[in-house]
């Protein structure tokens, strides 16, 4: 029994050794190689506001306000240089707070504008979500593993219809290094 407990708490011990070890660098705070943005300009959300219009200019992120993020208009593209050591790209595709449902069409309700989220590794696809307003939460989790020696990433925001009001937020997003 004392065996079990010890081995259950060096195993405990590992785990978060493990999470509190990784490394996260915020794109946020890396310029972009390339911002390209349909519809307005690109920018940085240090602040938890995206002062994009609407009363209320924050964003979710894990159904919590979030603080930090990367602000287009689709059609978007952004090209980061990927730092060495880095293993992995997280973020949450999401929009501001302020955007609501704003029709019914054959029977689910769509956002006023819709999107999705594209993300290349050296030009390669590895990851493509289905539109932002698919996901009951207005949410979409973007994990992607960066192969070693991967030099660039591309991030794209694609216009799904027309592009009215296509605010897409990249929310916290990070590379992690293990």
């Amino acid at each position: 029994m004392k065996q079990t407990i010890i081995y259950s708490c060096i195993f405990v011990f590992i785990c978060l050794f493990q999470v509190i070890a990784e490394e996260k660098i915020s794109l946020v705070d890396i310029k972009p190689m390339k911002a390209k943005v349909g519809f307005g300009g690109y920018y940085t959300i240090t602040d938890g506001n995206t002062r994009s219009g609407g009363s209320d200019g924050t964003f979710n992120v894990n159904g919590q306000r979030a603080q930090k993020g990367l602000f287009t208009h689709a059609e978007s593209e952004l090209v980061f240089s990927i730092p060495a050591g880095v293993r992995k790209f997280v973020a949450v595709g999401t929009m501001p707070n302020f955007k609501t449902v704003s029709r019914e069409v054959e029977g689910s309700n769509t956002l006023l504008g819709s999107w999705d989220y594209e993300v290349l590794i050296d030009g390669i696809e590895v990851y493509q979500s289905e539109p932002l307003c698919a996901y009951v939460k207005k949410e979409v989790p973007i994990t992607v593993d960066i192969p070693e020696n991967a030099k660039y990433i591309t991030l794209r925001n694609h216009m799904l219809g027309n592009n009215n009001a296509d605010h897409s937020i990249w929310g916290d997003p990070n590379f992690i290094k293990p």
